[in-house]
């Protein structure tokens, strides 16, 4: 019995097969390096939003131990940058728990990779680089349709955090008592919530939802309590995010190479995980070293399966 018809070229798997293809070929273009490291981790994302799967393994002496199915290769990634200090990328698969809806999988493919000595804004020109080749890989051209428009990826447009807020909701992404005066007119809160869940709120609802919603659209320079391993300049994360339609495809990084700096805000995320979860997770001390030798560089991780949704039309990531 033939299960695949190998020469019917408009099949998921084949479409899925020539983006990756084009992801690689793209990378050895520029001179970047492709890497593997392991999934199974001795410690967990720090990360207060981001929660890990725990496992316990046995090895050939009997004894038991605690790992992570990491949720995002960059630590071990970034070992390998201050070791080589040379452009590395890698596709993996990554892990989430708590996870799952239209945009989100607790098992998802991602794109992560580093560019030593670029600043955000060449990061920025390198990630839509990706999108237009992908694009091509797949209709020959730089132009796709998702969700009934048309996008042209050679264009594309660059706003700052306070400008989106601003623009989509009259105040700005730093002013906690506007902000709360906004959210209980929108949502009848009476009591003020912490402001990181106040700005997360926003964002969610009345930002994210607009942007990219013309054209390709990065948005940048985030609060620094929301840059957690970005370099900080003039009281702004230096990270950014990608959206088509509403839909968050990347997030990129200028990044943090100060390992003291480093070790105070995972301190702070651990104080967090341990009241939200009550568990006390520990720091990797290797990378912290590494640190120390990393080059300035500049880091991004992408969401293969949304870019998927995007380049294939679909709403929902299940369907990918």
């Amino acid at each position: 019995m033939k299960l695949l018809d190998y020469k019917k070229q408009d099949d998921l798997i084949f479409k899925k097969a020539k983006v990756i293809k084009a992801i690689r070929n793209y990378f050895d273009e520029t001179g970047a390096v492709e890497v593997f490291t392991d999934i199974l981790q001795e410690y967990p994302n720090l990360d207060s939003n981001i929660y890990p799967l725990k496992l316990k393994a046995t090895n050939s002496s009997g004894e038991e131990r605690t790992y992570y199915l990491h949720t995002s290769p960059e630590l071990q990634m970034k070992k390998l940058l201050a070791r080589y200090k040379t452009d590395i990328y890698q596709i993996s698969k990554v892990f989430r728990n708590f996870e799952g809806s239209k945009k989100h999988k607790i098992e998802f493919t991602m794109l992560e990779w580093y560019r030593v000595g670029y600043n955000l804004e060449d990061l920025m020109d390198d990630t839509q680089n990706i999108f237009i080749q992908t694009a091509i890989s797949i209709y020959k051209k730089p132009v796709l349709n998702y969700k009934g428009k048309t996008f042209d990826l050679r264009k594309s447009e660059k706003i700052t955090v306070d400008e989106a807020f601003y623009k989509f909701t009259g105040i700005y992404s730093e002013d906690y008592p506007k902000m709360m005066d906004f959210l209980r007119k929108k949502e009848n809160i009476g009591k003020e919530i912490p402001y990181e869940e106040a700005f997360f709120r926003i964002y969610a609802f009345y930002v994210e939802p607009n942007l990219g919603r013309e054209v390709l659209t990065f948005i940048y320079d985030y609060p620094q309590q929301f840059s957690a391993m970005a370099k900080i300049e003039n009281g702004k994360g230096k990270r950014f995010e990608v959206y088509i339609n509403g839909l968050e495809l990347v997030n990129g990084y200028f990044e943090l190479t100060d390992p003291k700096e480093q070790e105070k805000r995972f301190l702070e995320d651990i104080k967090q995980k341990q009241l939200e979860t009550g568990e006390v997770y520990e720091i990797d001390k290797q990378f912290l070293n590494a640190l120390k030798y990393l080059p300035d560089c500049s880091g991004a991780s992408l969401g293969v399966d949304r870019l998927f949704m995007v380049l294939f039309d679909k709403e929902n990531i299940q369907e990918i």
